[in-house]
C-alpha cells in the first residue's frame, strides 16, 4: 500500500502541473492532426492529457523506486548471519 501511494501521489502532482503548463500555452480547440480536431471538447482534451501525463509520471516514479533499491534487495540475496567466535570454527 505504501509503495502504491509513493508511486501514484507524486505522479498525480506531476500530471496536474504538466496539464496546467501545457494548456496555458496551447488551446485544446486548436490541437489538430491532419486538419481534423483531436478532441470533441476541451474537457475531453484536459482529461486525456491528464491521464496520459499521469501514466508517464507513474512510469517515471516507478523507475525511481526501482533505482533506489540496493543490489541486495533486487537480487534477493541475504548473507548468513555472522556469530561472534566463528572465526576459529571455520579454520
Amino acid at each position: 500500500m505504501k509503495k502504491g501511494i509513493l508511486l501514484l501521489w507524486p505522479s498525480f502532482i506531476i500530471a496536474v502541473l504538466a496539464t496546467i503548463v501545457f494548456f496555458s500555452v496551447f488551446d485544446p480547440a486548436e490541437l489538430t492532426l491532419h486538419k481534423q480536431a483531436l478532441f470533441a471538447d476541451k474537457y475531453s482534451a484536459y482529461s486525456a492529457f491528464l491521464l496520459v501525463s499521469w501514466a508517464f509520471g507513474a512510469l517515471n516514479t516507478a523507475i525511481v523506486l526501482v533505482l533506489e533499491k540496493s543490489a541486495r534487495d533486487i537480487n534477493g540475496f541475504t548473507p548468513p548471519p555472522v556469530v561472534a567466535g566463528d572465526e576459529d570454527v571455520q579454520s
